[in-house]
């Protein structure tokens, strides 16, 4: 009995080998950051950002958040359902929300043009093309959004929710995801590791340098830089950035006539500092 256990073992592996992409799964990228907050996935070396249609929490495990490393127990079914192949493939993140209405996105980095789009839908969003797959299958409704990036790569959006959730359109905030992403690519061929948002008009923003605390940053391989706007009691995020050793000089940007608090955060979230300033 052992040795036919032996044998079985042996020629799982066999097969394995003989059918390479059968037996293993797709890698996550090990170089992309995520944080609270931002509504954005910030990835230098696969030269990439994705929007997140809001702030999720970053968790490894659990039944909602953003998740790095591991997958959510249906998204490889999924990926496999609308032919997401494992060659030159890299997971980005895997997402749900914390709240209803439920839904799982998953967002994958082609390296090379191995998307078949027989049988999508070219969509178009403010001059920014892409194409789309709808899937319906055992109760699910699946969604595949594939953006052309330069003239090899893409970036593969994958949504998918029980029919049920659809009662309250959860499919509408994917559509307009899929949207800002393909004008993204389109408009910044380039990796950004920033993020801000306003709460005036043009007029009123002022030129503003930040000067990052480089005593609070020494010991950290990776700061994350979030400014708040203070509204009383409360404070609201207005602009964030992905800080590395070889990039902590003064940042030139606008801001609005406000008070302000800027916090340091470690790679794990953790608080290092704080420092507050009013804009007039």
């Amino acid at each position: 009995m052992q040795k036919l256990i032996k044998f079985s073992g042996l020629l799982l592996g066999m097969l394995c080998l003989l059918s390479l992409f059968s037996c293993r799964t797709l890698s996550h990228s090990k170089t992309g950051y995520f944080t609270g907050e931002v509504d954005k996935y910030f990835n230098e070396k696969e030269g990439i950002n994705v929007w997140l249609y809001r702030a999720f929490q970053p968790r490894e495990d659990g039944k909602t958040g953003l998740r790095k490393e591991n997958y959510y127990p249906l998204d490889e079914r999924m990926m496999e359902l609308v032919g997401i192949k494992k060659n030159a493939n890299q997971v980005l993140f895997s997402v749900v929300p914390e709240y209803p209405p439920f839904y799982n996105m998953v967002a994958v980095k082609h390296l090379k043009n191995n998307v078949n789009l027989k049988g999508y839908n070219i969509r178009e969003y403010k001059g920014a093309n892409y194409y789309e797959k709808k899937v319906t299958s055992e109760g699910m409704d699946i969604r595949h959004v594939y953006i052309p990036k330069g003239k090899k790569e893409g970036l593969s959006l994958l949504y998918y929710a029980l029919e049920v959730e659809n009662a309250v359109n959860p499919l509408a905030k994917f559509d307009y995801l899929a949207g800002i992403n393909a004008l993204e690519i389109k408009q910044k061929e380039r990796y950004y590791p920033s993020w801000q948002i306003y709460d005036c008009e043009e007029p009123d923003r002022r030129d503003w340098i930040l000067k990052p605390d480089i005593e609070k940053l020494k010991n950290h391989e990776v700061v994350y830089l979030k400014l708040y706007d203070i509204y009383g009691a409360n404070k609201t995020i207005s602009f964030f950035k992905l800080m590395k050793k070889d990039d902590r000089g003064p940042i030139s940007l606008k801001l609005c006539p406000n008070e302000y608090i800027l916090e340091y955060y470690s790679e794990k979230d953790l608080l290092i500092g704080q420092e507050k300033f009013r804009v007039n």
